[in-house]
């Protein structure tokens, strides 16, 4: 079965929901509270959460204007979860999420494989992803491979969109693999709602629940959003196709450090993602060699097992599902009517009611930058327009080469 199951992975050209899947990974025996109470008694230090107000809402919930603090796991499940007196947190959302192993104590990852999906040689990479109600993720597509994710407790609302849908890319912030976009489902503003409406026929959603496993197909869009206290896992499968976006993202990366090199430190971190803040190449030439790498594919990715992918057709695809023996549903596109009611519950937070150091952080974000200088890192960061310059990169190379 792990061979079908990895040849309908690789395959698939839509999402695909995997219902009550059995993953029985060691770690996550018991509830929640058991795995937060192994995780504080193990960790050497508090872990380090992140929050979003509700309110925050004209712009999608970008990282940088999220607040950091530690806290124990015990002090998060009881701040953030319900109680008998529907006590109310002291921020709207907050999250412990994109944490890999070496951030994690061993007890608390024993046992995690995806030898069930066909994929042994994982080496440990994968994510994990925790979070109370509302806890979200702003739309974007990831550059490299197939997502696969499982949810362990709790259940979490996907929107997703094929790769051709027309949503508007930013890369600001800039986050190395991530593309996202300026569309702000967590909340849509109600005067704009018919800009959202266009996107209906290309919208698929699902609810993944405890037990459930989400296939995202190379390159799809999506916004996920908790539903209630949330912990899942996911695991990107590297794909050979990979090797070609890596020099895509070299480029994107020595145009947005050029911006940033010499500027303030409140510019860096609004066009920066705070995991790439220290992750900034200072000498051209270190960036250069990495570039020089990636044109000759000896990137270090190579090092890993890397997959084909669409080998198959979709008929092929939906054959080996019936013939699997497990529970798989393909997701359809949402009805126009559940669409816009998702579109205009979100909206609705626009009506929640604004503090003043909500309105003081609009005020210095709109200062920051230029509105036509971030056009201007846009369009020269479109995946479009880097897909030209490394089109035009190899036709000079092909040329030089018969000089």
């Amino acid at each position: 079965m792990n061979a079908k199951l990895r040849d309908i992975i690789l395959n698939t050209n839509v999402p695909l929901v995997l219902k009550d899947f059995p993953v029985n990974w060691e770690c996550f025996d018991g509830s929640l509270k058991d795995w937060c109470t192994r995780f504080d008694k193990d960790a050497s230090d508090l872990p380090r959460f992140e929050s979003m107000v509700i309110a925050d809402c004209e712009t999608p919930q970008w990282e940088r204007k999220r607040k950091r603090f530690d806290m124990s796991m015990q002090q998060f499940l009881n701040e953030y979860s319900k109680t008998e007196d529907n006590k109310k947190p002291k921020f709207d959302w907050a999250a412990y999420q994109y944490k890999r192993t070496d951030e994690l104590p061993p007890s608390c990852w024993q046992g995690i494989d995806f030898k069930r999906f066909g994929f042994a040689e994982h080496q440990n990479d994968f994510s994990l992803w925790l979070g109370s109600k509302h806890a979200n993720t702003p739309c974007h597509y990831d550059t490299y491979g197939i997502n696969i994710v499982v949810q362990v407790y709790g259940s979490k609302s996907w929107l997703l969109f094929p790769p051709e849908t027309a949503l508007q890319s930013t890369r600001i912030p800039y986050e190395e693999s991530s593309v996202y976009c300026l569309e702000n489902f967590y909340a849509p503003a109600p005067n704009k709602l018919s800009h959202y409406e266009k996107f209906q026929a290309q919208a698929y959603h699902c609810v993944l629940n405890a037990g459930d496993v989400l296939i995202v197909p190379r390159h799809w869009w999506h916004y996920v959003e908790a539903d209630e206290m949330s912990l899942s896992i996911n695991y990107w499968v590297p794909l050979k196709t990979d090797l070609d976006f890596t020099l895509d993202e070299l480029i994107v990366k020595h145009i947005i450090e050029s911006f940033v090199k010499g500027e303030s430190e409140q510019l860096k971190k609004y066009l920066l993602n705070p995991n790439q803040l220290e992750e900034i190449v200072e000498k051209a030439s270190s960036l250069f060699s990495l570039f020089e790498s990636a044109v000759h594919n000896q990137t270090t990715e190579s090092k890993r097992k890397l997959w084909d992918a669409e080998y198959m057709n979709q008929n092929e695809v939906t054959q080996v599902i019936s013939s699997i023996g497990i529970r798989v549903r393909a997701l359809d596109v949402m009805s126009k009517e559940a669409y816009n009611m998702l579109l205009q519950n979100n909206s609705m937070r626009h009506e929640a009611p604004k503090d003043a150091t909500l309105a003081t952080s609009s005020n210095l974000e709109n200062n920051v930058i230029s509105s036509t200088l971030e056009l201007l890192i846009n369009s020269m960061c479109a995946p479009r327009c880097i897909a030209g310059v490394k089109r035009e990169l190899f036709r000079r190379l092909g040329n030089s080469e018969n000089l």
